[in-house]
Order: C-alpha cells, then sequence, then structure tokens
C-alpha cells in the first residue's frame, strides 16, 4: 500500500502536438502543449517570447494565453499554443519539451518538422503572367432588354 501511494500522486501526463508536420518556407503551424495534473499543481511552461528558437532553424512567431479545462476526478488539463515558423528548407527533430510541475520536470514526445521549399523556375521568367485587367461584362443590358420586355408583356396577357 505505501508502494503505491507515491505512484498516485505522480499522475502527470504532457502531450505534445503539431498542428502540420509538413510546411513550405515561411508558413505557420501550431503547436500545442497539454498538461493533465490534479486540481491545485501549479503548472509552468518554457517560457518563450516571439521572436525565440525553440531550436535553431524553429523560431516563435506568437504565443498564445494558456488555456485550463476541468476533467472529472478532480484533474485538470493545462495547454499552451505557439505558433512556429521556419526559413530554411530541412527535416527538424524538435526534442522532448520539459515542462515543470509543483518544480518537478515532466517531459514530452519529441515531434519533426519538415520544411519544404518553393521551387521557382528561374530559366524561363516569360512563363509568369502579369496581372490581368479588369473584365468587361459578358452581357449588356440592352442586349437583354427587349426579351425582358417580351417575357413581361407574355406574363401579363397570361
Amino acid at each position: 500500500m505505501l508502494v503505491a501511494l507515491p505512484m498516485s500522486a505522480q499522475k502527470v501526463s504532457v502531450e505534445a502536438k503539431i498542428d502540420s508536420t509538413v510546411i513550405f518556407i515561411g508558413q505557420q503551424t501550431g503547436f500545442h502543449l497539454g498538461v493533465t495534473v490534479k486540481d491545485g499543481q501549479k503548472v509552468q511552461f518554457p517560457q518563450y517570447q516571439p521572436l525565440d528558437n525553440i531550436i535553431p532553424g524553429i523560431e516563435v512567431v506568437e504565443i498564445l494565453p494558456t488555456d485550463t479545462q476541468k476533467l472529472d476526478d478532480g484533474y485538470l488539463r493545462v495547454s499552451a499554443h505557439y505558433t512556429l515558423t521556419s526559413f530554411e528548407d530541412t527535416l527538424y527533430y524538435i526534442p522532448a519539451i520539459k515542462v515543470k510541475v509543483n518544480d518537478k520536470d515532466f517531459e514530452s514526445k519529441s515531434l519533426a518538422l519538415k520544411v519544404l521549399t518553393v521551387q521557382v523556375d528561374t530559366l524561363h521568367p516569360n512563363q509568369f503572367f502579369p496581372a490581368k485587367d479588369v473584365q468587361d461584362n459578358p452581357f449588356l443590358c440592352s442586349e437583354w432588354s427587349r426579351l425582358i420586355w417580351l417575357s413581361a408583356g407574355v406574363l401579363v396577357l397570361f
């Protein structure tokens, strides 16, 4: 019974998710950290600022406020949301993120983020077309006015 007591007090789970594992250079994706803890425990997420790097090459664009959701049996789900981007074409390994719960470190799982480049054909610049001008209407009201008046006359006769 004494062995089971410390195990029941340690029911903390840390989950990391990324919205899209493949993005283009400069595109943004959401990164979410969620912690399930007993009510009353203190959760401290990593402190990032905009333009900070989570790892070299992946930068934080925006930090959203943390969410707290009440679960069953006296548990809480505390979530932190970040917006990430990258400007280098490579596959990134995001190591486990450490979250402190009551001054104890807990880790999430590691993730991967693939950043792709956009292929640009610089050898054939004439294939790029300029913006189109404003188009005229495909028909004029004067072309249809005779048909409209005839239809109205037929309706009146009926």
